[in-house]
């Protein structure tokens, strides 16, 4: 080869690698990733899904930049992994969940930070996805969503309508999602905020967490929303899947129907308060007290007494002050009475009827002028009685000496004319002793008395007749009575005597304010030979029990009781109790006469009080305490025998109530309560309380009631708030500033109510930016020099005994700190002439050094001035 050929391959191939940056290196693109990511395609089954990077920095970045995680949403924040290629094809697993792509650059690709984006919830087909894009954009502000269409619209023509369409939801859906409380948009992972005047170059915000967004794609911020207090309350019926009362069918009388129990339930957040309410038709228990959110209550309700027949369905509603209603229903049926009769069933008996008859109205009751129509009716007659039975009688008596009642009761629908009964051993007379005759009117209800008696004559033997009241316009309604009687031989001789024992009786010890002493048991023989009827005896200062027997045979003895009566004065009592009977001539004849007498003397006065109980422990409880113990009742008795007046018990820790009574006659006692006074410190309390009065004597309660100092709150001091990880040194334009916020107090792992912490609530620099959860740590750059200020929100918060709350103080720490111009290398730059000024080459983002491709270039240019040289020295 020749010498000139070979130098000039040299040159070309110096020439071809000295252009290699500018083709190559230049293109590559680099630094930290930022704007908006995005999920091209529907989100619906079978879809095939892939990353947008329209909106993302730097520009010109790919798919082979990243690696790819497709991740599942089944939960608040819980993601399961399905897929790490380019593209995510939906299954029929992502339905009803969100899909959500993190990309993070290759090793070696020049860019650093992550990307993150999410679908909406999988929908079963695209029709249904694109509906709910459609309802996704036209939340969005309107403006903005002009921008967004006119965006789409300006995309790459190459693009089919269909794709067109396609990115124009997808934008409005994620805009729309990504949409924050202050305007600012932003693409989880690298939130993006922007200031009025500030220059958002300047600086690029890191995150350690993701941001929280919602179901409906909106992006939620730490105090974005706050609890709204919800009223909200059901009523469930016991042992009733329909939720109604069904108190059933009943008779008349509701005295008997058991009461039903509804439960109230607040199933809202906030406290509610009934009104009280009165049913027309049945009574309900009142809710008196607040009903807690979450908590229950068990009302009654029962059907009011004299409901009419009929049946009742009604809506019971308890109403709470808040405007809430809570319903359900009652119903029963009520029966009336039966007031017909079966005339099958009204036959003779022997007792009155235990069931009540019905009186009908007096306009139904035929007149006696009516009684020709009466035999179209149907009649009925009832007596009281079925049988009377006179006592024994006495040959050659002169008149009956003992006359027994009939009630005869029309139970018919007419009116009656009765046909009085003829007897040859009984007389049947009017109930005012005239003879009773036939042709007497008994009205439909009505009853007649009639008295019946032995007649007189009758010999000796034993006499029965059947006495039948019958109707004279029907033979055959009839009642009858049997009367019965037995007339004895008359003896010869009567002889009344009886005789007690003891004939006398004394209590000579009884001291005043006695005891009720042991009875004294006096027993009564008839010694005659004729039956006497004993009258029951009395005394003026005796008791005198019932006497054993009234009717005695002879030889047959009954007995009673005697004691002196309680609360006889000091003295002597003397008694004469009289043993008669009354004789047939109805005069009251002494058959024996019993001597009582009792002494009572004056005993010493004994005045005695005692106390149940005589203890009283009422417990601990915490210093604070915002309800004093259960008041406990002591019973005060008066033991002695006389009267006392006690005067009002006190206490010094300890409240006292009223006396039930203050005068107490002997064995007669009062009530008193006492509970702990509100408001005691740390510590024992021991009283006796002390019950005296006027007579000097007393009896007393011991007391006692411990209060438990109560834990004190952790208080922690805003002066411990800090700010750790910023460097005094300073920092580079091409620096990463990572720092930490510490509240004072969240070291506090076992809080207790009262207890105060602080936590980190948001950071600025430039931008003012959240936290929503630990750890309270945060990253950004800066790539314009100057000195900065760091400043940090710190929300106070109280433990109020289950969790921490926002008192709505805040505090604030500043850090300040410095950043340099970052040094970068550069060619030499040439002259220029007239004195003009150098201008920066423009950056294209290729940090490669090309210090070694300038001198490759040099090479190849003096190799070139070289061969010309010598070519121009050989001619």
């Amino acid at each position: 080869m020749e010498r000139k050929r070979f130098l000039a391959v040299v040159m070309t191939v110096m020439m071809v690698i000295s252009m290699i940056p500018s083709m190559v290196f230049a293109a590559a693109p680099s630094g930290e990733l930022g704007g908006k990511l995005k999920i091209k395609g529907l989100a619906a089954v079978g879809v095939a899904l892939s990353a947008d990077y329209a909106k993302v920095t730097p520009e010109e970045v790919t798919d082979e930049d990243f690696t790819f995680s497709w991740s599942r949403q089944t939960g608040e924040k819980e993601l399961t992994q399905v897929g790490t290629e380019k593209t995510y094809t939906i299954t029929q697993d992502d339905l009803g969940c969100r899909l959500v792509l993190d990309l993070t650059p290759v090793d070696g690709s020049g860019l650093t930070g992550t990307l993150t984006a999410k679908t909406l919830e999988v929908a079963a087909t695209e029709e249904e996805a694109k509906a709910e894009d459609t309802q996704q954009a036209e939340t969005a502000d309107g403006t903005e969503n002009a921008q967004l269409e006119e965006t789409a619209d300006n995309a790459e023509g190459s693009q089919d309508s269909e794709n067109q369409d396609t990115d124009r939801t997808e934008d409005v859906q994620q805009d729309a999602g990504n949409e924050q409380e202050d305007g600012s948009q932003n693409t989880e992972g690298q939130p993006e905020e922007t200031t009025e005047g500030t220059d958002d170059s300047q600086m690029k915000i890191y995150t350690e967490d993701q941001l929280q967004v919602d179901e409906n794609g909106n992006v939620q911020t730490d105090g974005s929303e706050k609890d709204q207090k919800t009223y909200e309350a059901i009523a469930t019926v016991e042992d009733s899947e329909d939720q109604i009362c069904d108190f059933g069918t009943v008779k008349s009388d509701l005295e008997d129907v058991e009461a039903q129990y509804v439960q109230i339930t607040n199933t809202g957040n906030e406290s509610l308060n009934f009104q009280e309410i009165s049913p027309e038709h049945f009574m309900v228990q009142d809710i008196t007290e607040p009903l807690s959110a979450g908590e229950s209550v068990s009302v009654w309700i029962q059907p009011r007494e004299g409901l009419e027949p009929g049946e009742y369905d009604d809506m019971i509603t308890y109403r709470t002050e808040e405007g809430i209603e809570v319903s359900f229903e009652a119903k029963i049926a009520v029966e009336g009475e039966d007031d017909s009769s079966d005339d099958e069933d009204l036959k003779p008996s022997d007792e009155p009827s235990a069931e009540p008859t019905e009186t009908p109205d007096d306009s139904e009751a035929p007149s006696a002028g009516d009684n020709a129509d009466a035999s179209l009716e149907a009649q009925s007659l009832d007596v009281n009685t079925g049988s009377l039975n006179f006592s024994d009688i006495e040959e050659n008596y002169t008149q009956a000496n003992e006359t027994l009642s009939v009630t005869v009761t029309n139970t018919g629908d007419g009116t009656v004319t009765l046909k009085i009964p003829k007897s040859d051993y009984f007389e049947v007379m009017n109930e005012d002793g005239s003879e009773a005759v036939s042709g007497i009117q008994i009205a439909k209800g009505d009853s007649l008395m009639f008295m019946v008696q032995p007649k007189t004559g009758l010999t000796k033997g034993d006499y029965s007749d059947t006495l039948i009241f019958e109707s004279e316009e029907d033979s055959e309604v009839a009642a009858q009575v049997t009367a019965e009687v037995s007339v004895k031989e008359a003896e010869q001789e009567q002889i009344t005597a009886v005789q007690a024992d003891p004939e006398s009786f004394s209590y000579d010890d009884l001291k005043e304010g006695y005891d009720t002493p042991e009875a004294t048991t006096i027993t009564l023989t008839n010694t005659g030979n004729t039956t006497v009827s004993l009258m029951q005896p009395y005394a003026e200062y005796f008791d005198i029990g019932e006497l054993s027997a009234s009717v005695l045979e002879p030889g047959d003895s009954a007995a009673f009781t005697a004691v002196p009566v309680t609360g006889l004065k000091v003295g002597n009592y003397l008694d004469s109790i009289q043993i008669a009977q009354t004789s047939s001539e109805g005069q009251e004849d002494v058959l024996t006469t019993i001597k009582a007498s009792a002494t009572v003397s004056e005993v010493k006065k004994i005045y005695k009080l005692s106390v149940t109980p005589e203890e009283l422990n009422f417990g601990k409880a915490k210093e604070g305490y915002s309800e004093a113990p259960e008041a406990q009742k002591v019973t005060v008795t008066n033991e002695g025998n006389t009267n006392v007046t006690l005067n009002a018990p006190s206490g010094k820790n300890f409240k006292i109530g009223k006396l039930s009574a203050t005068e107490l006659a002997p064995g007669e006692s009062c009530t008193f309560k006492i509970r702990p006074k509100e408001g005691l410190k740390a510590g024992s309390y021991t009283e006796s309380v002390v019950i005296d009065n006027e007579q000097q004597i007393s009896a007393e309660v011991k007391v006692q009631f411990t209060v438990k100092a109560t834990r004190k709150a952790k208080i922690a001091d805003p002066a411990d708030n800090k700010i750790t990880g910023i460097s005094s040194d300073g920092y580079t334009t091409q620096s990463k500033i990572t720092f930490t916020a510490v509240g004072a107090g969240m070291d506090n792992e076992s809080p207790g109510k009262g207890d105060v912490r602080y936590v980190p609530y948001n950071w600025k620099v430039i931008n003012t930016n959240s936290w929503s959860s630990a750890p309270y740590t945060a990253a950004f750059g800066i790539t314009k020099a100057g000195t900065y200020t760091l400043t940090v929100t710190f929300d106070r918060q109280k433990y109020n005994g289950s969790e921490w709350e926002n008192t709505g103080e805040q505090d604030t720490k500043q850090v300040n700190f410095s950043i340099t111009q970052a040094q970068t290398v550069t060619a030499t730059p040439t002259p220029q002439p007239n004195g003009a000024s150098a201008k920066t080459a423009v950056k294209t983002g290729d940090t490669t050094n090309i210090t070694p491709f300038v001198i490759i270039l040099a090479i190849a240019a003096g190799c070139i001035v070289g061969v010309v040289v010598y070519k121009r020295r050989k001619k």
